[in-house]
């Protein structure tokens, strides 16, 4: 179970949104999204009401490695979700990434965030960050 983690659903195809959504809040989740764009996802993230992430690498506005970096400079955890390979500079500079090929089923993919979020001792919900660590880690190239 999820319980009550916020869970960031970045996903540009709505059926795989949708899916997914439907599958996080079946776990005990709460969606926040989903997201289309690396744009929306990152003004989700500044809320600060994130606990978690299932992340498409092809959002409508690019790749996703911008909400990489602030996804890791938050210590959120999350899987990458694709059909395509990860970008090269993404692959090099985050090598032990998560990452799961499309087709995969919904409730695996929710099935493993729950085991990387109990494995990393998260599995209540963790307060927000404060502004200031928000703001520093949307800041980082």
């Amino acid at each position: 179970m999820l319980n009550h983690v916020s869970v960031l659903v970045a996903e540009d195809e709505s059926f795989i949104a949708l899916d997914l959504a439907l599958a996080v809040e079946d776990a005990g989740g709460k969606v926040v999204g989903p997201a289309a764009s690396g744009e929306e996802t990152l003004a989700l993230l500044a809320t600060g009401t994130v606990g978690a992430a299932i992340l498409d690498v092809n959002l409508v506005d690019g790749d996703c490695s911008a909400v990489v970096e602030v996804l890791m400079g938050l210590d959120i955890p999350f899987i990458v979700h694709t059909a395509v390979d990860l970008p090269p500079a993404l692959k090099a500079r985050f090598s032990g990434l998560i990452v799961q090929t499309k087709p995969c089923p919904a409730a695996n993919l929710v099935a493993q965030l729950e085991s990387l979020i109990a494995g990393l001792g998260r599995d209540a919900p963790r307060p927000p960050p404060s502004a200031h660590d928000r703001g520093q880690a949307l800041a980082q190239p």
